[in-house]
């Protein structure tokens, strides 16, 4: 007899948190954060790095529809200790202020990338109700 507590759920939601799965697309947000640190540490304008971190956030929600948050906090980590921790300071104000907003930026966008990427797996997945 099923608990009413699960109401008849698979055992898939019942598994572990931290499994294979989630410790290999953490290899892959690892990857991810290190690109990002040098495109934002290259590029001299803003839109390149926003335009990575939309794309690989997405991709992150997209692997993991129901964990994706979790990789989203670990991916901004990620970001910001390799940028502070192995990066050069900036030659002039003007780099670090484009730095500094493309850093925070990235990081925000990466919360509403993984947030969307999850909702379309989420939306691919279901079967269709003809």
């Amino acid at each position: 007899m099923a608990s009413p507590l699960y109401n008849g759920l698979t055992t898939h939601y019942m598994t572990n948190f931290f499994d294979r799965r989630l410790l290999l697309n953490g290899y892959i947000t690892l990857a991810g954060s290190i690109l990002l640190v040098v495109i934002i540490k290259m590029t001299t304008s803003i839109h390149l790095p926003f335009l990575a971190a939309a794309a690989i956030s997405a991709g992150l929600g997209f692997i993991e529809p129901r964990r994706g948050w979790f990789l989203a906090i670990l991916q901004v980590a990620f970001i910001w200790l390799g940028y502070e921790l192995f990066t050069a300071p900036p030659r002039t104000t003007a780099d670090a202020e484009i730095e500094t907003f493309s850093l925070y930026g990235a990081m925000l966008l990466t919360f509403a990338g993984s947030f969307i990427g999850g909702l379309l797996k989420r939306a691919l997945d279901k079967p269709n109700s003809r």
